[in-house]
C-alpha cells in the first residue's frame, strides 16, 4: 500500500497531453438583416467594418407615408377621447339618477350602450395608432447585437420590395464570439473531447475556449492522414478579425 500510494500520486500529477492544431478563426454568430416593409432606402448610417452596439441605427427607409398614417391615427385618437370621457360622465349621472328612482332602466341601459360604443371606437383607434407606429418603426433597421458590420448590400435610393424577394440589406457579426474548425488525427479522437478546454493563439494574443462539436465523418488531413473536424468556440476582446490563421492547443487526454 505504501508503494502504490506514491505511484498513484505520481500518475495524477502527470501533465495533461496537449495537442497542437491549426485552423482559421471565424465569427461564430453572423446575422443577415432585411426589411419587413417595402420602401425606398433613404440613408445608410454605417460602413463596413464599423463597430456597432445593440440598438444602433444602421439604415433608414423613406417613411413619409408611414408617418402620415401615424399622424392620421393619432388625430383620430385625440378626436375620440373627449367623447368617451363625456359618455363616462353621462353614464355616472345616469347611474346616480337611476339609484334615486329618477331615471328609467331603459335610459340607464342606453347610457351604458353609448359609453360602450364610444369606448370601443377609441380602443380601435388606439390599436390602429399602435399598428401605424409599429410600421413606422420598421423603417429603421437597428443592430440586434453588439458587433461589427460585415456587409452592406444596398444604397440610398434603392427600392426594397419585400413581395418580390427577401433581400439581405446588411449583415452583422458578434465580434467577441468566434470559432475555429481544426482537423484532429483520428487516433486522438475521444468522445470526452466535448467541452474540453482549448487555447487559441494568434501571434502573441491568446484566448480561452472549449471544444463544442465533433464531426461524425472522417476527413483527410495533412498528408492524406485520416482526421476529424473539431469545432472550438472562444471569446475575444473584439479586436481579432475573421479569416486569420490561428493555432489551437487542446487537451486530448
Amino acid at each position: 500500500m505504501r508503494i502504490l500510494l506514491p505511484l498513484l500520486v505520481a500518475l495524477l500529477s502527470l501533465p495533461a497531453q496537449a495537442t497542437d492544431l491549426n485552423g482559421i478563426a471565424e465569427f461564430d454568430r453572423r446575422l443577415t438583416l432585411n426589411s419587413s416593409i417595402s420602401a425606398r432606402v433613404e440613408r445608410v448610417h454605417v460602413e463596413i467594418g464599423q463597430a456597432v452596439a445593440t440598438g444602433d441605427l444602421l439604415l433608414s427607409l423613406v417613411s413619409t407615408g408611414l408617418q402620415a398614417h401615424v399622424d392620421i391615427a393619432s388625430a383620430q385618437v385625440d378626436a375620440l377621447t373627449p367623447s368617451v370621457e363625456r359618455m363616462l360622465t353621462e353614464l355616472d349621472k345616469a347611474q346616480e339618477l337611476y339609484d334615486r328612482d329618477s331615471l328609467s332602466r331603459i335610459a340607464l341601459q342606453q347610457a351604458r350602450q353609448d359609453h360602450s360604443i364610444a369606448a370601443a371606437k377609441l380602443a380601435a383607434a388606439v390599436a390602429k395608432l399602435e399598428l401605424a407606429r409599429f410600421h413606422l418603426s420598421q423603417a429603421q433597421l437597428r443592430s440586434p447585437i453588439d458587433g461589427i458590420v460585415l456587409s452592406i448590400n444596398t444604397f440610398p435610393g434603392q427600392y426594397v420590395n419585400t413581395r418580390v424577394n427577401d433581400q439581405t440589406l446588411l449583415s452583422v457579426a458578434d465580434s467577441r464570439s468566434m470559432s475555429v474548425l481544426a482537423l484532429l488525427p483520428v487516433e486522438l479522437y475521444r468522445k470526452s473531447l466535448i467541452n474540453k478546454p482549448a487555447q487559441v493563439t494568434y501571434l502573441k494574443q491568446s484566448f480561452r475556449g472549449k471544444v463544442i462539436a465533433i464531426d461524425r465523418q472522417v476527413s483527410m488531413g495533412e498528408n492524406n492522414h485520416p482526421a476529424i473536424f473539431l469545432k472550438i468556440k472562444f471569446a475575444t476582446d473584439g479586436s481579432l478579425p475573421a479569416g486569420l490563421p490561428v493555432k489551437i492547443s487542446v487537451d486530448t487526454n
